[in-house]
C-alpha cells in the first residue's frame, strides 16, 4: 500500500489492483456527532447533505449529471466519529469523477434556497427514522449509555437545530473540524500511485497547501448504563442490551471480535441457536460491536414481538450468564477465528469495504490497514483471553433500550431478576 502524508497532516493512501477496471475513491473526515455540542448536534449530517447541493461553478443537478455521465455510483454518510464522501467509477473516468468529488468537498456554496430546501428533506428523514424500531432503539441505547455526552446524541440531530442551521453555522463548524490533519483520501483499484498523487495535487491543491491545525480531541465518555424506552405501536419491537467495551485501538479488540462471532454473529451463534432455532421467539437476534477512538460498546440486539419479550430477555440473560460462568470452548474459538479471517480476506475483494477499512484505521489510529497483520492478531486470540474479556465486559452494568409496544414489565427488571 502506498501512503503519502503531507506537511499539514493530510494523508493519501493508494491500493493499486491492476486486475480491476474500476477505481473506488473516497474522502473521510474525522468528525461526526461525537464532536458536536447540544447547540451543533446534527450539523455534521447537515453538512454532508449540503455538500451535494451546489458549488461555485456547479448546481446540484450538475453534480448528479456529472457522476451519471461517467456511469459512476456516489454517496456519502455520517457516523459518530467520521464523515465520508465517495464514488466508484471505471478507471478511464477517474479524473472527471475525482474533480467533481473535490469540487463538492471544497467549494460547496450553501445557497440559502438550497439550505431551506434540504432542511425540509432532513426533517422528513428524522420523521421517517421514528418509524424504524431498530434505529429508534439504537438512539435510545446511546442516550441511555452516554446521557448528555456527545456519544449520546443522535447523528441526525434535533429538529430545532436543523430548522436553525445556516451558512455561517456550517462555515464555522467546518473551519474547526474539516481539517487536513484529520482527513484521509483513498483510492482502491486500477490507478497508479503517481496518478493518484497527481489528482490530489491538481484538484485538492488548496487542501494540501493549507496550514497545519491540530484536530479536536475526543475524550473518553462515561458509560452510565440504565434503562430507556420509546413506546410506539410498532408491529415488532426492538431490544438492545449494551456493555462498555474496548476501543478501536485496544489490543483486546480482536478478542472482542471473536467473542462477538461466538455469541451472536450468524446462524451458528449461541444466541441465534437458542432464541430462534430452539425457542422460536425471534426472527433476528445478533451481537454488535462499536469501537471508536475513545469509547467502545458491545451490544445484544433482538427484533421480537412484544408477546415474546419476557421469554426473550430471560433467554438472553441465561446465555449471558452461561458465557460468563462457563466460558467458550476451544472449538468455538477456532471456528470464530476462521470466520473472521475469511471475512477479512473476502473484504479485500470488495473495493468499497476495503477502502473504508483502510481509511478508518488510518483516520482513527494513523496506522496502515495491513491484512496480514489483521489475520495475525486474530490468530493470537486464545480461549482464555475470550473468557477473560467476556467476564470483564458482560459483568458490567448494562445500558438497556427498548422500542415498541408497551411491554408487560420493565425490561431491565426482567433482565436483572433472579
Amino acid at each position: 500500500m502506498f501512503v503519502k502524508k503531507y506537511a499539514n497532516g493530510l494523508t493519501l493512501t493508494v491500493e493499486r489492483n491492476a486486475a480491476l477496471r474500476s477505481v473506488t475513491a473516497g474522502i473521510m473526515v474525522g468528525t461526526g456527532s461525537a464532536y458536536e455540542t447540544a447547540e451543533t448536534n446534527g450539523i455534521s449530517h447537515f453538512i454532508e447533505h449540503m455538500q451535494f447541493k451546489g458549488t461555485a461553478t456547479r448546481s446540484a443537478d450538475d453534480i448528479v449529471n456529472a457522476f451519471d455521465a461517467a456511469g459512476a455510483s456516489f454517496n456519502a454518510f455520517t457516523g459518530k466519529e467520521y464523515t465520508c464522501f465517495y464514488f466508484k467509477s471505471i478507471d478511464e473516468k477517474i479524473s472527471e469523477c475525482f474533480e467533481v468529488l473535490s469540487d463538492l468537498f471544497l467549494h460547496s456554496a450553501y445557497d440559502k434556497t438550497e439550505l431551506d430546501r434540504e432542511r425540509k428533506v432532513i426533517l422528513e428523514e428524522i420523521n421517517m427514522s421514528l418509524d424504524e424500531p431498530d434505529g429508534v432503539c439504537y438512539d435510545v441505547l446511546c442516550k441511555t449509555a452516554y446521557g448528555d455526552g456527545s456519544l449520546g446524541m443522535e447523528i441526525l440531530g434535533t429538529k430545532d437545530n436543523v430548522k436553525r442551521f445556516g451558512k455561517s453555522d456550517i462555515l464555522s463548524y467546518k473551519a474547526s473540524h474539516y481539517l487536513p490533519s484529520d482527513t484521509v483520501v483513498a483510492f482502491v483499484g486500477n490507478i497508479t500511485e503517481d496518478d493518484a498523487v497527481a489528482l490530489i495535487e491538481k484538484y485538492l491543491g488548496e487542501l494540501t497547501a493549507a496550514e497545519y491545525k491540530a484536530p479536536p480531541v475526543l475524550a473518553p465518555q462515561k458509560f452510565n448504563g440504565g434503562y430507556g424506552t420509546f413506546i410506539k405501536d410498532f408491529e415488532q419491537s426492538e431490544l438492545s442490551i449494551a456493555f462498555p467495551a474496548p476501543t478501536f485501538g485496544d489490543e483486546k479488540a480482536p478478542v472482542l471480535s471473536v467473542l462477538d462471532c461466538i455469541f451472536g454473529t450468524g446462524m451458528g451463534s449461541r444466541l441465534f441457536r437458542r432464541l430462534r432455532e430452539k425457542m422460536g421467539l425471534v426472527y433476528s437476534v445478533y451481537t454488535s460491536s462499536w469501537l471508536g477512538r475513545s469509547n467502545g460498546a458491545f451490544s445484544v440486539c433482538a427484533n421480537v414481538n412484544v408477546e415474546n419479550i419476557e421469554k426473550s430477555v430471560k433467554a438472553i440473560r441465561e446465555e449471558t450468564d452461561k458465557l460468563i460462568n462457563d466460558g467458550v470452548t476451544a472449538d468455538e474459538v477456532e471456528k470464530a477465528k476462521t470466520q473472521l479471517k475469511v471475512n477479512a480476506l473476502f473484504g479485500k475483494e470488495n473495493p468499497m469495504n476495503y477502502m473504508l477499512a483502510v481509511m478508518r484505521r488510518r483516520l482513527l489510529l494513523d496506522e496502515e490497514y495491513d491484512l496480514d497483520a489483521v489475520i495475525a492478531r486474530i490468530e493470537r486470540v486464545t480461549p482464555s483471553a475470550v473468557n477473560e474479556l467476556a467476564r470483564e465486559v458482560l459483568s458490567k452494568r448494562a445500558a438497556i433500550a427498548y422500542a415498541g409496544k408497551q411491554p408487560p414489565r420493565d425490561i431491565d427488571k426482567i433482565y436483572y431478576e433472579r
